[in-house]
């Protein structure tokens, strides 16, 4: 069992965290069954800040229809454990119930990536992939139907691993006749100096702009499914964006899908919420599609 970690912290716990859920998902629509969607951007950061943005890429999963196994792959910030780290096995808890891990579906990414292991360490006090559980109780509930998670903990953020992550879990995915979308959790620029990131120089007022001005560099290659051309804009502007890694493999792994098209479904700045320009971090919701 994972038991939470950054629950209280991140997001709340109890009937607060439904509370909070209902209110995100007011809009709710009906639920799907054409089953376009192949994977999904979304942030991490406290729900305060980016649940809303998130709840956007869980809306649009649950209106399209649910998979049978969510792949969840989000950054290491931690640094312990394994730099790809396939949760093996076993059950993660949060209030509102525990999800399976597909213990079939991570062995088979691990084998088949070559590069990846099966590692509980690193995931220990990762909020990254924790944090997407309760979006994913939450609409598997509105649809009466069981899910299983593959969590995967990143700490090589690089454009190789993405390609070979990628490929290993759609080969897992076809020879194993599973139904999958692919999570991506990530955080945008980070700016400041609280993170020791300072970029640019800009007055106080320019910021929220020039944020949103490197980011959406950095969404329009994603948008156009230009895994080279996301690292190389990262690059070139010492970007600040948390899991390059884990959308570059949701990318590589929907055009294996058959993806054609990406939507920005939201974005937003932690200025929205905090009117602070000491720290500000960029959250987007991204929805990949056959």
């Amino acid at each position: 069992m994972r038991y939470p970690v950054v629950a209280g912290q991140f997001y709340p716990a109890g009937e607060e965290l439904v509370a909070v859920l209902d209110e995100f998902f007011s809009d709710l629509g009906g639920e799907g069954s054409g089953r376009k969607i192949t994977a999904g951007v979304v942030p991490h950061a406290g729900y305060i800040f980016s649940g809303y943005t998130a709840s956007r890429t869980y809306k649009a999963i649950y209106e399209d229809g649910l998979p049978e196994t969510f792949v969840i792959i989000g950054p290491n910030h931690t640094g312990l454990g394994s730099p790809i780290a396939v949760y093996p096995s076993g059950k993660w808890r949060t209030s509102l119930g525990d999800v399976d891990v597909d213990s079939e579906m991570a062995k088979a990414i691990a084998k088949l990536s070559g590069i990846a292991d099966l590692d509980e360490l690193a995931h220990k006090y990762e909020h990254s992939i924790e944090v997407q559980l309760p979006f994913i109780q939450y609409i598997a509930e509105k649809a009466e139907k069981d899910v299983r998670i593959v969590p995967i903990a990143l700490g090589l953020q690089e454009e190789e691993t993405a390609k070979a992550l990628g490929k290993a879990i759609f080969e897992a995915s076809q020879e194993l006749n599973r139904d999958v979308v692919v999570i991506a959790s990530t955080d945008f620029m980070h700016y400041g100096p609280m993170y020791g990131y300072v970029p640019f120089r800009a007055r106080a007022a320019e910021l929220p702009h020039r944020i949103k001005e490197w980011d959406f560099r950095v969404i329009r290659r994603i948008l156009d499914f230009d895994v080279k051309g996301m690292f190389r804009e990262l690059r070139e502007m010492n970007h600040t964006m948390c899991g390059p890694g884990a959308v570059g493999t949701a990318m590589v792994y929907s055009r294996s899908a058959g993806a054609l098209e990406a939507e920005l479904l939201h974005y937003t700045t932690s200025f929205e919420v905090s009117r602070s320009t000491d720290a500000i971090v960029g959250y987007a919701s991204i929805a990949f599609r056959r």
